[in-house]
């Protein structure tokens, strides 16, 4: 009689998901003085509203900060930033992870959530719900203010767990059923 063994849940899910590419992002949150990011990824969930998704630990500082502020930010980081990504996904010292690490901030009048400076795109996000999700919270977010950097375009990707960049275009132009 052959012994089934369980396969291992976390070996499964690394080799598993990362076949799915997907863009690097850093969260950024803040409230009461403190600030804090992470290293992530996103997706858009509605288009009106504008809407998108992440997920965070639950025992995170971010995790932490979006919860008690009800905000926080995406910046899709650029392929000449993947450094800036290596780097928030450490812990930091201190109430501020973006000073403490050198990551350069990027802010919008009336609110504290730091953004990264430099990214293509800086997006950022009220909360509107969350569900956790496993090991994970997914915090799904109103987009109330977004930057979108024309000059920068070539996106910092995730694959078979390296970075990558974009790769270049194969179409013209969006095929037919794809909104964005």
């Amino acid at each position: 009689m052959a012994v089934e063994t369980k396969p291992d849940a976390y070996a499964t899910a690394k080799r598993v998901l990362s076949q799915i590419p997907h863009p690097v992002v850093i969260v950024g949150a803040a409230h009461g003085g403190e600030r804090s990011c992470a290293t992530s990824t996103t997706m858009y969930v509605s288009h009106v509203p504008a809407m998108l998704a992440i997920a965070e630990h639950p025992g995170s500082r971010t995790t932490r900060l979006i919860q008690a502020s009800g905000e926080f930010s995406v910046s899709i980081l650029h392929d000449a930033q993947q450094e800036l990504a290596v780097a928030a996904g450490h812990a930091a010292q201190g109430d501020d992870k973006f000073a403490a690490l050198g990551i350069p901030v990027l802010t919008r009048p009336g609110s504290d959530v730091p953004a990264v400076e430099g990214s293509v795109a800086n997006i950022w996000c009220r909360v509107r719900e969350s569900h956790p999700t496993g090991d994970h919270i997914l915090f799904v977010g109103e987009v109330v203010d977004a930057f979108v950097n024309e000059r920068k375009f070539d996106a910092l990707l995730r694959y078979r767990r390296r970075y990558m960049r974009m790769g270049h275009w194969t179409s013209e132009e969006a095929p037919e059923g794809y909104p964005t």
